[in-house]
Parts: C-alpha cells; structure tokens; sequence
C-alpha cells in the first residue's frame, strides 16, 4: 500500500465528510463506548453535535511523525494501522473501529510520532482537544476507561515491537551464519591462480559466483602427484547454508577419496555411497571429475549426473565431449559409474560449467543456453588463455542477462593441456 499524504490543519481535521450525520450504528457504538462512560444522554449529544465525521480513503494518512495535532479521533468503520518507524514496516498495529487513536499528542501536547494510515476506506470522529479535556475529561470514568484502553494499546504496541526485536535479532544471526559459511565457502575453493604452479604442463582458471551469500556450486583443483592433477566441478540441490553445507562434505569427501590413491573408478562410487548416508533431506549433487596425466596428456572424466564438458582443439572449435552421463550423487547407493578416457593434445582446452551459465535467462525469459555458450567460447578475443576466456563468457552472461538478478550459482572452470614436458605430443 502506497499512502497519500494529508497535511491536518492545526485545529481542523483532515478529510471531512460531505455527509457528517451520525448513522444509528454509529450512535450504538459512541453511546455504549467506555470513553464516555459516565456522560448523560444530552451531554453526548452535545459533544458529537460539535465533533466533525471524517472520511480517510484507503491509503490516506491521518497523522504523521512531526506534526501537530490536536484531535482524538475515534475509528467508526473501518481500519487503520499505526506505523512506529516508516510506512510498510513491519512495526506496525491495527485500529480496529471503537478504538482511538491521537490521545497522547493531545496528553502530551507534542507533536505526533507514529504515522496513522487508512488500511481501508475509513470514518472517524474527530474530538478537538478543548472540547475533550471540557466535556469528557471531567468524568472520571470515562478517563478511567480511557487509561484503560491506552494501557491495552501500550501493551499491543510492546508486543510488536518485541516481535520485531526478535526477528531482527534472528535475522542478524542468520546473516552472520549466511557470513560465516561464505568465508568458509570461499576458503575451501581454491583462489590463488595459476592452480598449479609446479605443473606447467596445464593452465587452469576458475570462477564460481554464488547467487545468495552462499551457494551448492563449487570447483574444486589439486595435484595428486608428480604426474596427476584433478579438477572438477559440481552443482548441489538448492541454494544457501543447506547446499553450501552439502558442498563442503561434498569436497571433503572428494579430495579424502582422491588423496588415498584408491583407483578412480571407486572414487564416486564410493563418494556416493557416503553421501547417501544420513541424507534425510534428500539433497542429490551433479559432479564431473577430471583427472589428468600431466606428462602424457592422458585424461580419464567421471560423470555424475553433470552437463558434458566443451573441448576445443587448436584446429577445431569448442563442442561437448561425448561423457557418460551417470547418475546424481546422494540418491541411491548402488549406482556404478563409468570412466571414460580421451587423449589431449597440448593447446586442447577443456571447459566445465555448471547450469547456471546455460540457463541464465533475461527479461524475455530466454535462456542464455549451450549454443550461446559455445558461440562466445568460439569467438573470444585472444589471447585463449583460460584467464581470458571465462572473463569474456562471464560478461556475455551479464549483458544477456538486461539486468535480471541471477538465480542461480554459476561456475566455470578452464582447463588447456599445454604438455611442454612431451614434445612427442605436439
């Protein structure tokens, strides 16, 4: 709801309605209304006969922060809402009709602090402050019942705003655990290029960008050994702290299998196997091993559940290489997982992705798609280094994007075979 603002007279109030006469349901209510307890039948009327019947249009402000007032108004259709900081927020209370709203302006005799908006098309009573304190404020039960009611606002205006303390206080720490599980993200993700500085043989960039604080993708680089390095890259279930967790035990689970030597056909069979334990949320993971002979340019590629990988050659243009598919990791325990093996030639490059590339859409939902990918892939800007080429994609990305927010991780990771130290290969 967007009000409109209203400024109130000094000592007229806003919006008076072309037909002030009390309706018979409006007279039920004042005359039974415990604020004016205790005055005759005439003496009522002769208070309302001098009190004007406003009307406030839905979005309409009746007071606001700062301003004088000088009336008690009091809700006979309709609904208010009292706000305590800013419209729309959400330390807000209700003013249902029968109650009133302006009493302690005119107790104090200080400006406004709240602002009063029309929830709804709403009348009001409006009592000038000198017609209240003289007709009504020489009852003292009509100013009992009226503390009564101003101690029952209080109590609902606490309420609010201790509701409102705890949902900031909660979403504080969410924001320091959102935080916290970022550095820790950030921390486990390789970040220093090149990623392998004792291997020249390979040249290896990389770039995840979460779409929240904290995302499910993730890269993962290391050397094995003299002669092996690893890559991959992987896409968890869901987005924030839940995937960001399931990542983390992901590649924990990764790099304890790989740094065993266990022979990597068992690597993600294995993997699987423990991710499958103790997943009551049922959280799956798409993930792509490389793992790479150095010295000869051999590569064996393990599929789980991920998109195939684009390979360029220096003769021939980027186009995804014929993987088995496999199964997601962390849905059933008995999946069996196939290797395959490709030779790579030095200058071959082999490029990982997650999904967040491909269906990244914009303002005509579109989405960026593979043959997109490729197309930028295939005509980037040399040098085609892997420092170069996911800069150049990542901005193709952001500029078919028109501005939409991202919704979804994105990871890419380049990988080019430069083999200096087998001269047979070239």
């Amino acid at each position: 709801m967007t009000p409109s603002t209203s400024d109130p007279q000094q000592n007229t109030p806003p919006h008076t309605d072309d037909n002030p006469v009390l309706s018979t349901q409006d007279w039920a209510l004042l005359r039974e209304h415990p604020l004016f307890s205790g005055l005759p039948t005439q003496a009522l009327h002769e208070l309302l006969a001098q009190c004007p019947v406003i009307f406030l249009s839905k979005g309409k402000i009746l007071l606001s922060p700062g301003t004088a007032n000088h009336h008690l108004y009091l809700l006979l259709t309709g609904h208010l809402l009292v706000y305590l900081d800013a419209v729309d927020s959400p330390t807000s209370f209700h003013i249902e009709p029968g109650e009133f709203i302006g009493e302690m302006s005119i107790i104090e005799e200080r400006e406004t602090s709240a602002y009063v908006v029309a929830r709804q098309n709403s009348r009001l009573v409006a009592i000038h402050e000198d017609l209240f304190w003289s007709k009504v404020g020489c009852y003292p039960e009509a100013m009992r019942s009226m503390l009564k009611m101003f101690s029952e606002r209080m109590r609902k205006q606490n309420e609010v705003t201790r509701r409102v303390s705890e949902q900031q206080l909660k979403y504080e720490l969410l924001q320091r655990e959102l935080a916290a599980a970022g550095n820790i993200q950030a921390n486990i993700l390789p970040q220093e290029f090149p990623l392998f500085p004792d291997h020249p043989q390979v040249d290896v960039f990389a770039l995840m960008e979460p779409a929240r604080q904290v995302g499910g993708d993730f890269y993962d680089a290391f050397a094995l050994d003299d002669d092996h390095v690893y890559v991959a890259v992987g896409d968890v279930s869901g987005k924030g702290l839940p995937a960001a967790m399931f990542m983390v035990r992901a590649i924990t689970l990764l790099r304890l299998m790989l740094s065993k030597k266990k022979r990597f056909a068992t690597v993600l069979p294995k993997m699987n196997e423990m991710l499958c334990e103790n997943n009551k949320d049922f959280t799956f993971l798409t993930l792509l091993v490389v793992m790479l002979n150095v010295k000869t340019g051999l590569l064996h590629i393990v599929n789980g559940g991920h998109n195939a990988p684009l390979l360029a050659s220096k003769k021939r243009p980027f186009s995804p290489l014929p993987v088995p598919k496999g199964a997601l990791l962390g849905v059933s325990d008995t999946v069996v997982y196939d290797v395959a093996e490709y030779q790579l030639r030095p200058g071959d490059t082999l490029f990982l992705y997650t999904d967040g590339i491909t269906e990244c859409e914009n303002e005509q939902q579109q989405f960026f798609s593979v043959e997109r990918m490729q197309a930028v892939l295939n005509t980037a800007v040399p040098p085609l280094t892997p420092a170069s080429l996911i800069p150049q994609l990542r901005q193709a990305v952001q500029e078919f994007a028109q501005g939409v927010p991202q919704s979804d991780d994105i990871t890419m990771l380049a990988l080019t075979y430069l083999g200096k130290e087998n001269p047979d290969l070239t």
